[in-house]
């Protein structure tokens, strides 16, 4: 990865943070942090954009089909990838629920990284909720211990995130 693009990728993860606190500031409730598992240093994509947008789509779907007060939300477009955020009236375990379950579930869900952060600007992990960490898109493994292991290629980690795209979208 260029020196460069590590830097703007470090910086726009500062920037994310200090987004988030000021959104659990204003609104005094949890929020959804809403990015995409994409690695490698091209972060920012048409095809990507798509993905980010549905999820947007979907997340906002889900939390009024089950009535939630969505108090805030917005999205970014950045050359290190699009956000999205949501500020919602909820207990952050429930909302942390929901949104696992997208990223379980939907066809593109393994795509989509969703973050719950509490009032107290503490993430809401998985291992709150007693469920087990994510899978490796490649295979069955945790994906924090493939990532840092260095277990498969970039390029194959992104063919197959070609592959999930393109079976999502020409099936629709």
């Amino acid at each position: 990865m260029g020196e460069e693009i590590f830097y703007q990728i470090l910086q726009s993860r500062e920037d994310r943070a200090s987004f988030q606190e000021e959104i659990i500031n204003k609104y005094n409730n949890p929020i959804i942090s809403f990015t995409l598992n994409i690695p490698g240093p091209k972060k920012d994509s048409e095809g990507y954009r798509k993905i980010h947008d549905l999820g947007m789509e979907l997340i906002w779907n889900k939390l009024r089909e089950l009535g939630y007060n969505i108090e805030y939300r917005s999205k970014k477009d950045k050359s290190t990838g699009p956000e999205g955020y949501f500020s919602v009236d909820i207990d952050p375990l429930v909302l942390k629920k929901v949104t696992v379950k997208i990223e379980e579930e939907h066809e593109l869900g393994r795509l989509f990284d969703i973050d719950v952060f509490d009032k107290n600007h503490e993430q809401v992990g998985r291992r709150d909720l007693g469920i087990n960490p994510r899978r490796c898109l490649i295979c069955e493994e945790q994906a924090k211990v493939c990532s840092r292991a260095g277990t498969h290629s970039l390029e194959e980690l992104i063919h197959k995130i070609d592959n999930i795209y393109n079976l999502y979208f020409h099936n629709f």
